[in-house]
This record gives structure tokens, C-alpha cells and sequence, in this order.
């Protein structure tokens, strides 16, 4: 029998691919707004429909969940995930005597933090969460280097010293005299459009360094809807880990 193209979850279709795997087990993942199934070539007939069945309702229930919640806060723990808009990092934690604690990157998202143990309970997990963010802000600012070029081709074709992301506890970004911008890291976890509103704010500051009538226009053409990203920053933008 066909399988269904798209799993629909509230408004959203998502596109679902199935790999034929030589593996005796089949897998499900859910990646970049995509379902994949690897079904294995073992599980014929109604056996691989079960299989696919099975998969999709557990596909449905977690995207549920990321509908409801809106975004995912990063679990900084041994065994946690880090959910961004084009990655799941998964984190695993070592803690060794006569270390230097670090951070590794592996196979593009497992993410290995070694940590060594002398350091204290409250000192590890402070450490975890200070050298994941550290590797992670690498990793993606080829990321946000691409969207603020793609919106700043398409809206303001203006020069941009440097951009980079930092943490930050209150502002969710910043552009600067010498036209550096600075995204904050937490936007990693926000709805992607509230991300690339934060990248059009801080490249209407290329146009007006300041917060009038005409910066606010800029804003607007590039983002016509950007009111309502506003508003879900006032309302939870506070919630992002």
C-alpha cells in the first residue's frame, strides 16, 4: 500500500521520507521539519506497516508537543538534547581525573563535554552549560551568517563588519557604530521567525541608528508581519533558556 507523503500536525504538513535500510531494526527521526523513516528491508508486508504506523503516530505526538510549547529549552545534562532550527545536538557528559575540561563536536551534533572531577556538582553543571553554548555558538554561525546575508541582499544592501552570536541575558541583539551585529544565542531556540525578526531589526540599524519613524519602516518592508514577533518576544522571550 502507498504511504502518505506528508504528516499533518495542526496547520502544518511535514514531508515524510523512507529510506530502505539493510539493518535488521527500522528507525524514526524527525529532522530539519522532516520525518524520516529508515525501514528495514527485513520488514515486509504488514509487518513493515505496523512498523510505519507505529512510527508516524510517535512522529505526531512529539510535533504536537513542539506545536504547544512553540520551541524547546536545551537540556544542559548528561543525555540531553539541544534543539535549534536546523540541529539536534545530542549531549553526553564524561567526567575524568587530570583533565582539561572541553568540548567536542562529533559527526556534526554529538556534542561530548569532558569535565574533570574534582570540579564540584554545581561547578559541572555550570561547565556543561558555559562550554556547550561556547561550541555550539561555533557551529552555528555559519547559520546566521547566511540569514543575515540572505535579508540583507533582499531588503538592504549594506555593508556588515562582523556578526557573530553572544550570550545574553536581556537585549536579543545589538549592531553597533562599526556595523558589527550581535545575535543573542538564546534566538537559537525561538520560532524561526522571531530569529530572522531580531536579524532584520539589527540590519534597519545599517539604514537608521536609531528607533524612529523611519528605522521602523525599514522594518516593516522587510517584515511586514514583524508585529507579531514583537509580541511573542514581550510575551515568552523571557522563557528561552
Amino acid at each position: 500500500m502507498p504511504y502518505p507523503e506528508f504528516l499533518r500536525v495542526g496547520q502544518v504538513n511535514y514531508p515524510i521520507e523512507y529510506k530502505p535500510v539493510l539493518k535488521t531494526t527500522s528507525s524514526v527521526r524527525i529532522k530539519n521539519g522532516v520525518v524520516l523513516l529508515k525501514l528495514s528491508r527485513f520488514a515486509q508486508g504488514g509487518k513493515r506497516e505496523e512498523i510505519v504506523e507505529k512510527f508516524l503516530k510517535w512522529a505526531e505526538k512529539r510535533l504536537e508537543k513542539v506545536e504547544k510549547l512553540d520551541f524547546i529549552n536545551p537540556e544542559y545534562e548528561d543525555g540531553g538534547r539541544i534543539v535549534t532550527h536546523n540541529k539536534i545536538y545530542e549531549l553526553t557528559v564524561d567526567v575524568l581525573p587530570g583533565i582539561n575540561s572541553k568540548a567536542l563536536l562529533r559527526e556534526g551534533h554529538f556534542l561530548k563535554i569532558r569535565l574533570n572531577s574534582f570540579l564540584t556538582e554545581a561547578e559541572r553543571k555550570k561547565k556543561i552549560k558555559f562550554l556547550a553554548e561556547r561550541k555550539i555558538m561555533e557551529d552555528q554561525t555559519p547559520y546566521l551568517k547566511e540569514v543575515l546575508e540572505e535579508l540583507n541582499q533582499m531588503h538592504f544592501q549594506e555593508r556588515v563588519n562582523d556578526v557573530r552570536f553572544k550570550r545574553t541575558n536581556g537585549r536579543f541583539g545589538s549592531c553597533s557604530s562599526k556595523r558589527n551585529i550581535n545575535i543573542s544565542y538564546r534566538l537559537l531556540f525561538a520560532p524561526r521567525e522571531v530569529f530572522r525578526y531580531v536579524c532584520v531589526h539589527e540590519l534597519s540599524h545599517l539604514k537608521e541608528f536609531n528607533h524612529s519613524a523611519r528605522f521602523w519602516a525599514w522594518v516593516e518592508t522587510a517584515m511586514p508581519n514583524y508585529k507579531e514577533a514583537e509580541k511573542w518576544l514581550r510575551g515568552r522571550g523571557f522563557l528561552l533558556g
